[in-house]
Parts: C-alpha cells; structure tokens; sequence
C-alpha cells in the first residue's frame, strides 16, 4: 500500500534552503557519491540562455516559465548528481544520461505544481488564514537561518536570487506544499472523516486487511544460538506457553478482557504505547509468521505460540473497525478510515494527471540539460 500523505508530489523538496542549497546525494537520484567527477558548470550562464519569461511547456494551456523550469532542474542537479558530467549516464541506468534525468525530473515538478493549483481551483479550494500564518513562520525562519537574527525578507531574496530563486517562485512552491493537504482536508477531512464506515471496510476488504492484538516475548530466535542468547530464548518460549495456558483456559466470553490484562503485563512490543488496542495490517507489512498465523485465524480466534524473528508471539484476531490503528510504520498513527482517504485522493490526483495535456514549447521535448553548456 502506498502510505505517504503527499505522494503525489514525489516526496518535492520544501523550498525551506536546506533543499536548494548544498548538494547532496538522494536515494531516487544518480548518486553523485558514487561517481563524482569534479566537473562544474557555469549555471549563471545557462540560465541566462533564456528570458525568465519564456514559456516551456504548458499544463492543461496553463504556462510553465523557464525561471521555474530552470530552478528545478538546477537544484535537481545540485541535490543529486553534483559534480558528475551532464553527459554521462545515471549509475545503473545506463540508457539514460544524468542531463536527460535532470531535465525530466525537472518537467514532472513543473506539471505535479501546476496541476494541484489547477485541482484547487477546480475543487474551489484555498489556504486558510493558519496555512498562511505558516507561510509567514516559514519566512522568519529561513530569514534567521539564512541570513541571520535582524535580517530581512529582501536580504533573504537576494540569498535566494543566488540559487535561481525568485520571491514569486518561493512563495509559489510554499504554498503549493500547503495547498496539496489543504485539498485532500477540504475532501476528506483532516483524518479522512468523510470516508464513510462502508467505504473503510471495502478497502479493508480489498487490501486484504486483518485487525489482531497480540503478546509479544521478545528475544533473539533461531536454531544456531548458543549460550546465554539461547537460554533466554527457551525462557521466553516458556513464557509464552504458560501465558497461552492461562488463555485457552478462560472462558470464551472474558477471553478478550484477560488478554488485554496479561498483554499489558507481558507484551514487550515497543509499539504498544502507540496501538493499545491492535494492529490493523496487510500482508507483506509485518513478519511472514506473524501474517500467516494471523490469517489462519477466524475473528475471535487465539493462535499458539508463534516464533518469528522478533520472538515468541501470542495473537488474538479482531475484527476490523472503520477507526482501527494502521500499522505504517511512522510515529503518527493513522486509522483505516484515514488511509482509506489517502489512498482515494492519491487515485484521484493521479486520474487527475493522467488526463492532463502537457504540451512543450519548441526545444524542450525530450529537453537535455547538457545542451545548455555547448
């Protein structure tokens, strides 16, 4: 399941400096790290290849200016691919070259902006007196980290105007990064409230999610231990099983309420804090043991000792709830009815995308960032 709020926006860098300053290596780019050549470039130069004005492509005939283009893709290069040659290729993609792939990666920034702008307008949606509130706290703090305490707005433009940087695109990629949570709040709610109880459970349905709470014994596991590790294996084994006597004794009816008193004795699951009443998952999200004795289990069900990685396990399955805790592995809990929401609104931004009319101007189809420094 995808499970970050903002997809859509391919994880885009906050203009909050620390993205359009220093460079730096990034998963999802060239790694400049691995192959760094020393090579540099005149980028004041390229960038005055064209007039900030000149349009390079449009979005649904809204125009895309090169001041923004060009932003993009130089801070692509510098976060990614500094110091490598244009023209060679991307590490492990040998089809493709590192001026090609910044030049791309710089036209899918251009149109994700410009469409979320457009899905607000469309949807009738705007920032709110606290999102500009925030905008405001971004700029006093970029002004202190920046330029330092008593600096001004101007001064931190004329930093900015070092990375390509005008006011009107700074304010413009904030508030964009605003703007795409403020859309799917005014649609779904703040943590997907408008997803109704059916909806949630379809999902659940579809994703194949199971609701369990379970008493985790937490130990090394495994047939090669030796010595103290393995002794304290076989004593949280021993554990497990007396606990699971405990519970396949009582009676049907408090079955649910003595598990929830010796999981809070026992259980050493650090998440318990977090989701004191239950783990809603999907399989591949969890331990395979841990997923397919949860499977086998109808709702109601108390599994045996379970051994995974993580140690000795005592499940009990739940049936699923609409406002159950999804494990995402993040501090923040999200319910099923939330990630219900976002797994709605990213389909929908991205049926939104698919049918948009991206058109370039003449010479940036298939655009290669090289071609700037011949």
């Amino acid at each position: 399941m995808k499970r970050t709020v903002c997809l859509a926006l391919c994880a885009a860098i906050m203009l909050s400096l620390a993205a359009c300053g220093a460079a730096g290596g990034g998963e999802d780019g060239p790694a400049a790290s691995e192959a760094a050549q020393g090579v540099s470039y005149d980028w004041d130069g390229a960038y005055g290849r064209y007039a900030p004005d000149d349009v390079v492509m449009t979005v649904n005939g809204e125009e895309v200016y090169w001041e923004e283009y060009f932003y993009w893709l130089y801070n692509e290069y510098a976060q990614y691919a500094a110091g490598m040659a244009l023209d060679a290729a991307v590490p492990g993609y040998e089809e493709i070259s590192v001026g090609e792939y910044v030049a791309s990666s710089a036209a899918n920034y251009c149109v994700q902006y410009s469409l979320v702008n457009q899905m607000a307008e469309e949807y009738g949606v705007e920032l709110t007196g606290g999102d500009r509130d925030m905008l405001e706290a971004q700029l006093a703090g970029d002004i202190e980290e920046y330029v330092g305490e008593g600096g001004t707005a101007e001064e931190l433009y004329g930093y900015l105007a070092g990375l390509f940087v005008t006011p009107e695109l700074y304010e413009y990629v904030n508030s964009t990064l605003l703007l795409f949570p403020r859309i799917f709040i005014t649609l779904y709610g703040e943590n997907g409230e408008a997803v109704t109880d059916e909806e949630a459970l379809k999902f659940a349905e579809d994703y194949g999610f199971m609701t369990v709470k379970h008493i985790l014994f937490a130990c090394e596991t495994g047939e090669d231990l030796s010595g103290a590790a393995a002794a304290e294996m076989e004593q949280k084994r021993e554990l497990a099983g007396d606990v699971l006597a405990e519970l396949q004794a009582a009676p049907e009816s408090g079955l649910e309420e003595l598990f929830d008193e010796l999981m809070h004795k026992y259980s050493e699951d650090p998440g318990l804090e977090r989701y004191p009443d239950g783990y809603c998952f999907e399989p591949g999200s969890v331990v395979e043991e841990f997923a397919e004795a949860s499977q086998a289990l109808e709702v109601g069900g108390l599994s045996g000792v379970v051994e995974s990685a993580n140690g000795f396990h005592i499940i009990l399955r739940e049936p699923v709830r609409p406002d159950d805790g999804v494990l995402l592995g993040s501090s923040e809990v999200y319910t099923l009815r939330g990630a219900c929401a976002v797994m709605s609104f990213n389909a929908r931004f991205d049926e939104y995308a698919a049918g948009a009319e991206v058109a370039y101007a003449a010479g940036f189809e298939g655009f290669d960032a090289a071609s700037l420094f011949e």
